[in-house]
């Protein structure tokens, strides 16, 4: 009896461990969200997600056209001309046949880490296909990788070149 109770606890436990969220760590930073581009047909990217961290306008440039206004709709803001020379671009990009949304919960700084949390939301499936991209722009200040947690799980590193 007691020989189960132990497996059953120590089982608990793991569970538990496992089921914990990976969490952004250091202290929060200011941050700009742009929600007013979309991916080039051009840039080159395939897959599921992409993970990107860029420094300079002319790689960002290669990847992301400015959206233009919609009908009756409002002039596009986007990331100011200067960006680049003091925040790092980090951007997820989502593709598939349906609309990914993003809910940003923070961005933080732990020494030469930026670490960029959100949500996710899928929405209804479609015969179309999407590329749904998340631009967060943030200070750079010794920033030498980026960690993605996506969801309350890490989805990725990059490095910042």
């Amino acid at each position: 009896m007691s020989r189960t109770v132990l497996v059953a606890g120590i089982g608990w436990c793991l569970a538990t461990v496992a089921a914990v969220a990976d969490e952004a760590k250091g202290e929060k930073v200011s941050a700009v969200v742009s929600t007013d581009y979309f991916e080039k047909n051009n840039s080159g990217l395939k897959g599921d997600v992409s993970y990107l961290v860029f420094t300079q306008a002319e790689a960002f440039d290669k990847i992301f056209q400015a959206r233009p206004p919609l009908m009756g709709g409002n002039k596009p803001v986007l990331l100011p001309a200067d960006v680049f020379d003091k925040h790092v671009v980090a951007t997820v990009i989502t593709r598939g046949n349906a609309l990914t949304t993003y809910q940003l919960s923070k961005v933080t700084r732990d020494g030469e880490t930026l670490y960029v949390e959100y949500q996710t939301q899928t929405g209804p499936p479609s015969t179309a296909m999407f590329a749904s991209p998340l631009i967060v722009a943030a200070p750079k200040d010794q920033v030498k990788k980026v960690v993605f947690i996506a969801n309350g799980k890490t989805a990725q590193t990059v490095a910042v070149k």
